[in-house]
């Protein structure tokens, strides 16, 4: 039987855990590589660099991307690719990117059309992302959330969280890059950089169906997350497969951090037992209403604005009995004062890249540690 609650058998240092080994009694699907299909909406198909035939496949969940392959989503579709342990890249409809470096010191991917936008829950300076676009390359080292759209002559830079660096990751190792605050947006047009005048004040009030798919994406993450933790009590950080969404969640390190759209993930039970992914009572559905049918803030749906979600599901305050919550590690054990945790429901089998079903186990992450408390 496989067991929800496992031991850290490794250091964190070993990398993202995605698909191929079993380790202890839970099984786990281990890569140290970038780029590995987490979500598909609609056609999806990759195109491999080393086929011989040009013929493109359909991507689903557990597809691997490897350096060359290209990853196309065609229109009324979407796609999310697993970047390091906690970052996300989504992709809009008649979007397509190319795997340049998938290894986790040296992420590259090639945007060659369309809109992605990156969300970016933890990552290390030494070890930034980059991305390539038609009109110029860019580097993301801090947690934060951007969106790229190459249009025909240009293409846009959004920083809605954090902050970016114009310039290839060599320019951003060696002080050369041009930093971009939260709030800009910045078109690029060619090989020279962008100027001061350039650089405008983002419209925080903009969305499209891209953008709410791309937070109800960051909701559905963060439920599975509370909801794999309310059947095992507590999970080793990393990615986690949970069956019931079919996909997979992330679990932090350390007892919680908040995701750049402001939604909670945890590594315990007792501190998300009263945690509620949601905002003024209801799911966010639609773009930009709720399951009630209220109006939700559009700059809160395009993540300008992560405070309104964090504030509406702090619950910290509140004392369970489930024990409180606190930026330390966390309770090792199920906090209810069972003498053991729930055995895991069955459910799907977690995919791997090969092809054959694996079931349900935890992913082991590394890079940074997420800081205490909300991101910065």
């Amino acid at each position: 039987m496989v067991m929800n609650r496992v031991s850290l058998l490794a250091p964190m240092s070993f990398l993202l855990a995605l698909g191929l080994g079993v380790v202890a009694n839970a099984q786990y699907l281990i890569s140290t590589k970038a780029g590995f299909v987490n979500r598909v909406e609609g056609e999806v198909y990759i195109l491999r660099a080393a086929g011989e035939d040009g013929e493109k496949k359909r991507a689903s969940l557990g597809t691997q991307m490897r350096a060359g392959d290209r990853l196309n989503v065609a229109a009324n579709g979407f796609a999310e690719a697993l970047l390091n342990p906690g970052s996300y890249l989504r992709l809009s409809e008649n979007t397509e990117i190319r795997a340049v470096n998938i290894d986790f010191d040296s992420v590259r991917f090639e945007l060659i059309k369309g809109s992605v936008i990156a969300e970016i829950g933890q990552i290390d300076k030494k070890t930034p992302i980059e991305i390539v676009t038609p009109h110029g390359a860019l580097t993301i080292a801090k947690a934060g959330l951007c969106r790229i759209d190459a249009k025909g002559s240009a293409t846009l830079v959004a920083v809605r969280q954090g902050e970016i660096h114009m310039g290839t990751r060599d320019y951003f190792l060696t002080n050369q890059s041009l930093k971009i605050k939260r709030g800009k947006v910045v078109p690029l047009t060619g090989p020279a950089w962008p100027g001061p005048s350039d650089i405008a004040k983002l419209d925080t009030d903009a969305i499209d169906k891209f953008d709410t798919w791309s937070f109800n994406r960051a909701q559905a993450l963060t439920a599975a997350n509370v909801r794999a933790l309310s059947r095992s009590g507590v999970l080793t950080a990393g990615w986690y497969y949970d069956q019931f969404s079919n996909f997979y969640t992330f679990v932090p390190s350390r007892s919680w951090f908040w995701s750049p759209y402001g939604f909670g993930f945890f590594n315990n039970y007792r501190d998300c037992h009263y945690y509620t992914p949601s905002y003024s009572g209801g799911s966010y559905r639609g773009q930009g209403a709720n399951a009630s049918g209220a109006q939700v803030s559009p700059r809160v749906v395009s993540g300008n604005d992560r405070g309104a979600v964090s504030r509406a599901t702090d619950r910290r305050s509140v004392d369970t009995g489930y024990g409180s919550r606190s930026g330390g590690s966390g309770d090792s054990g199920w906090s209810r004062g069972d003498s053991s945790s729930p055995s895991s429901s069955g459910g799907r089998a977690a995919p791997s890249p090969g092809g054959a079903s694996r079931e349900s186990g935890g992913l082991r992450g590394s890079g940074a540690s997420p800081s205490r408390g909300r991101i910065q």
